[in-house]
């Protein structure tokens, strides 16, 4: 099985609150955009399972650490990975990377359920 990349992500003027960087629920956004992309890299297509099999993940724990802040322009790096499941409960962790920099910018831990 080959690593998920991750997913690069733009920060664009929509993504910035009243203070000029990053709002803090748009990481939240980042992540999830990552979580479907690193589902399909892996060969599970999430729309397509929800769609065909009403079957879908659904978060119930996040617990982010914002490391520094972004502004528009950046350009960042999402990354996820399986930390551990069991039945239908999974761990993701999750890193934002400046790829300019190399710096992290937020990470979180991630649990999930899978609901029907």
């Amino acid at each position: 099985m080959t690593p998920f990349p991750g997913l690069p992500v733009t920060v664009m003027s929509s993504h910035i609150d009243m203070f000029g960087h990053v709002n803090h629920t748009r990481y939240l956004e980042f992540m999830e955009w990552a979580r479907f992309a690193w589902a399909a890299h892996h060969g599970v297509p999430l729309p397509e399972l929800i769609r065909d099999q009403g079957i879908g993940p659904a978060i119930i724990r996040a617990n982010l650490t914002f490391r520094r802040e972004c502004r528009l322009g950046d350009t960042l790096l999402v990354t996820a990975r399986a930390t551990r499941a069991r039945r239908s409960i999974g761990h993701v962790h999750q890193d934002i990377t400046d790829t300019r920099t190399g710096d992290l910018v937020c990470e979180g831990d991630l649990t999930f359920v899978m609901l029907d």
